[in-house]
């Protein structure tokens, strides 16, 4: 008896041993979870950034810009490479000393005086001069006065 039993639970396991486990779903994984909420923060913030944007068109119309003067008759068609990263002055102090304006400021210089980013090769002076004040349009004023040979820093009391 105790053989048949023997053989009898033999089988039972090795019966056992050839069954199959149940297979559970393959579940996303904490990176590919994490990768598809960023993607979809992603496409939140760009259409947000976008309706902002026609907020802003909506509230402020585009502004005209006057033409650029002509380098040649302000005297301001002199080349020059700049990568300019500080303060708007100093800059402006340069580009007049480069084509033989002088500086005259007006109000105080700000605690924190405007800071600009300019990055320009082979490019007139004029046209440095015309980009650093659209970047501190908030801030000061810059007036260019060709006849007199006079560049104007005009500080905004913000």
């Amino acid at each position: 008896m105790s053989a048949k039993i023997l053989a009898l639970i033999t089988s039972a396991l090795l019966l056992a041993g050839c069954a199959t486990t149940p297979q559970k779903p393959p579940t996303a994984n904490a990176d590919d979870m994490a990768q598809i909420k960023l993607a979809e923060a992603a496409v939140s913030v760009s259409k947000s950034l976008q309706e902002l944007a026609k907020i802003e068109m909506a509230t402020h119309p585009a502004a005209k810009i006057p033409p650029a003067p002509n380098p040649y008759s302000i005297g301001m068609a002199q080349l020059a490479s700049v990568n300019w990263n500080g303060p708007v002055e100093p800059l402006v102090r340069k580009i007049a000393q480069a084509s033989g304006y002088k500086v005259r400021v007006i109000g105080k210089t700000p605690a924190i005086p405007p800071l600009i980013y300019v990055n320009a090769q082979n490019t007139p002076l004029a046209e440095i001069l015309r980009d650093a004040s659209f970047q501190v349009e908030k801030k000061a004023i810059i007036a260019l006065y060709p006849r007199s040979r006079v560049i104007e820093i005009r500080y905004l009391n913000t």
